[in-house]
């Protein structure tokens, strides 16, 4: 199965992180990534296959790099 996603950051503070994506055709979703937890959730509660792909490109750029990026892409 192929995915793709556009994800960009919404808002930032010490704690956590908002990010906006979405897919080829679906509607605008959000994640938070917590920094102290290094945990990273959906904020509507679906846990699909888009989101678990958006959330380890967040998860892998955060355990990597330390930072939290404006934007990535994800595409397989």
């Amino acid at each position: 199965m192929a995915v793709y996603a556009v994800i960009e950051k919404v808002d930032e503070d010490a704690r956590r992180v908002r990010y906006r994506y979405s897919g080829v055709q679906e509607t605008e979703r959000f994640v938070v990534l917590d920094k102290e937890e290094e945990r990273v959730w959906p904020e509507d509660g679906v846990e699909d296959h888009l989101y678990g792909a958006v959330a380890r490109r967040i998860a892998v750029m955060w355990a990597r790099e330390g930072i939290a990026p404006q934007r990535l892409v994800v595409q397989s």
